[in-house]
């Protein structure tokens, strides 16, 4: 476990450095969360959810994606709220954004409080632009882990509801799984996702994704595209 751990904080500086590296794009993707965001788990970056979900925008739309990955290994909801939403409100509206943020607070906080955690929650929905993806916190094992994870979810819920936003269903995604493949989701770490873990997160989140009005929006733009230069060669 020691090693595990060792690897994890690598890939938090390592996948931290590869999310800072500029990138362009026509299509922008914003992520906001913890060490989930950044991959930790795999050693490629880029087969962590954010990775996976920014290749699948780039084959559905047919456009180069930027990804601008905000988020911090260790993030709490209140690290979201205080330091991630100011620097999204630095940039221009982003034409995807997944927030998956909870797992922290679930995991770590001495005393887990609903209430605050809701009313974090509530902060953070209120400053993401309509139409983003809320994921949920995925299924923790063990009392009384799991009564707040089911507590967060609650509030992630409601939050995303009240203000526009989908909220990506990981709980019941893990949750439904045998406890044996469950535990195969995770790195050796046995907190963060592993390859398995990641490409499960990015299944769910997607489902939200794609039913948005950005995707969409991208979808019929790329066809009415196909179609001009489809017709221009026409004799």
């Amino acid at each position: 476990m020691g090693t595990a751990v060792r690897r994890s904080r690598r890939q938090a500086r390592d996948h931290r450095a590869h999310w800072d590296r500029p990138q362009r794009g026509s299509l922008t993707y914003v992520a906001l969360g913890d060490s989930a965001g950044v991959g930790v788990g795999v050693e490629d970056p880029r087969l962590g959810y954010v990775g996976l979900l920014a290749e699948r925008l780039a084959t559905s739309t047919g456009e180069s994606v930027r990804t601008v990955n905000l988020s911090v290994s260790g993030a709490r909801a209140r690290d979201v709220l205080e330091t991630q939403i100011p620097r999204l409100a630095a940039l221009d509206v982003p034409d995807v954004l997944t927030c998956v943020i909870g797992g922290n607070d679930v995991a770590w906080a001495t005393h887990f409080s609903p209430q605050a955690f809701a009313r974090t929650m509530t902060g953070i929905a209120s400053a993401l632009p309509a139409g983003s993806v809320m994921g949920l916190v995925p299924h923790f094992v063990h009392p009384p882990y799991s009564t707040r994870a089911q507590e967060a979810n609650r509030a992630i819920t409601a939050a995303a509801r009240a203000n526009g936003h989908l909220a990506a269903d990981l709980h019941t995604a893990t949750r439904s799984l045998p406890l044996k493949e469950y535990l195969r989701t995770f790195s050796g770490d046995r907190f963060h996702p592993g390859a398995r873990g990641y490409a499960l997160w990015a299944d769910v989140l997607w489902e939200s994704i794609a039913s948005t009005d950005a995707i969409a929006a991208w979808a019929a733009l790329r066809q009415r595209s196909r179609a001009h230069h489809g017709g221009a060669h026409r004799p």
